[in-house]
């Protein structure tokens, strides 16, 4: 892939990312007018969220910590676009992936609205496909970066994300999804959780081993640095997804912000030396 056209895609991924939020914005300002916005079930995920006193429920900090995820998004691509327009490097492409995966959390809007969750549509079914795959792109993103992002697979990158974009969706379709579950943080349930839940905590620990490895097999400091990163960004990503109050929305966003900072400029710091 040329530098012209992976940052073209990164282009039409920051306007594609404003319609959405445009899009999002224009059908709750459509709700809020109608007084139709119904917030979700008080169903906590995970549950011991319930037991801990501070961890109180807030559908206000719910919406703050979709909108934050989603508007992370268009600032962060336009940042990095930035940064790396004439610098070539295979892992902002998987990064874009885990955008992506950032946007599809967009949809959790919808439930709310027009009391969406109490229904059984093929649209809350639909929502339900979409945040599964976001869920399980943004940690096998980075997996992909570490193991597809060598000087010798830059010329099946395109094959590679097509592969990584391929897994998610098929798995989203054979995932069972349960509409008649909504939990707190709007999220549409699917079967198998702590399953569905090891496999993502397993492809972040691969990530870490492969980028470690790295570090030590070319003599680099970056791409530890880039490890204990992304630590940081699935780890913001994590409490930001799940929150439904105001102290994981807290712990989420900083950890976001600054584990994206880090992993970008490491990752800057890499390619500038080559």
């Amino acid at each position: 892939m040329t530098l012209k056209t992976r940052n073209r895609m990164m282009q039409i991924f920051f306007y594609f990312s404003l319609v959405c939020i445009a899009s999002a914005l224009f059908f709750f300002i459509i709700a809020l007018v109608n007084k139709a916005i119904t917030p979700p079930p008080n169903l906590r995920i995970p549950a011991f969220m319930e037991k801990i006193g501070f961890l109180k429920y807030s559908f206000i900090a719910t919406m703050i910590s979709i909108s934050l995820v989603v508007f992370f998004a268009p600032v962060t691509v336009f940042y990095a676009l930035k940064l790396f327009e004439n610098t070539q490097s295979n892992e902002i492409i998987f990064f874009l992936a885990f955008l992506t995966g950032c946007l599809c959390e967009g949809v959790r809007f919808l439930t709310p609205l027009f009391g969406l969750w109490s229904t059984f549509s093929d649209l809350l079914f639909f929502c339900g496909r979409i945040i599964f795959i976001g869920r399980l792109l943004c940690p096998l993103s980075f997996l992909f970066a570490a193991l597809a992002s060598s000087a010798e697979q830059r010329q099946d990158i395109e094959r590679n994300i097509t592969i990584l974009f391929a897994i998610t969706v098929v798995f989203a379709i054979i995932a069972p999804i349960n509409t008649a579950r909504i939990s707190s943080a709007g999220t549409v349930t699917w079967g198998f959780p702590r399953l569905f839940f090891c496999s993502r905590l397993a492809f972040t620990a691969l990530s870490f081993i492969s980028f470690w490895i790295m570090a030590i097999d070319q003599n680099t400091d970056e791409y530890k640095k880039i490890a204990f990163s992304m630590l940081f960004i699935l780890s913001g990503y994590g409490f930001l997804v799940i929150s439904d109050n105001f102290v994981f929305m807290i712990l989420g966003l900083p950890l976001l912000l600054l584990g994206t900072y880090g992993y970008l400029r490491a990752l800057h710091s890499l390619y500038m030396w080559r």
